[in-house]
């Protein structure tokens, strides 16, 4: 199972770059965009580096699904990074938005992924070596 783990971390980035959905000019990232975890470790605890730049200075603020309060805004800014430290359950998104703040102009999400592992061996209780039944 955590073979499965190791295969998807090597076949999803752990940098990503957002689709925009309305302005192609702005450009978000976050870094890690995957977290794992299992019975040990049942929440994702993570900084999460948001870094975002656009072609145009402007009002800009980044949110996420926490809270409806945004994270941080920056006033005639090209482009901002910020340092989220966060421990999760589930998965969630960063947004940006301008002045119009129904308006998202990038998008990303951020996966957590449970690993619960179905290793029936590791569940087996264990017997003492001069244990013959």
């Amino acid at each position: 199972m955590y073979r499965l783990a190791i295969l998807l971390l090597l076949l999803i980035p752990v940098f990503s770059v957002a689709e925009t959905d309305g302005d192609a000019s702005m450009r978000l990232s976050v870094k890690p965009v995957l977290c794992i975890i299992d019975n040990r470790n049942p929440r994702c605890e993570s900084a999460f580096l948001v870094v975002w730049e656009s072609e145009r200075s402007d009002f800009y603020c980044l949110f996420n699904d926490f809270g409806e309060e945004p994270l941080h805004c920056w006033i005639d800014e090209q482009s901002g990074r910020i340092d989220d430290q966060r421990s999760v359950d589930t998965s969630f998104s960063y947004w940006m938005t301008d002045r119009d703040t129904e308006k998202r102009l990038a998008v990303i999400a951020v996966e957590v992924l449970r690993m619960d592992t179905g290793d029936r061996r590791r569940k087996r209780r264990s017997r003492h070596v001069w244990d013959i039944n």
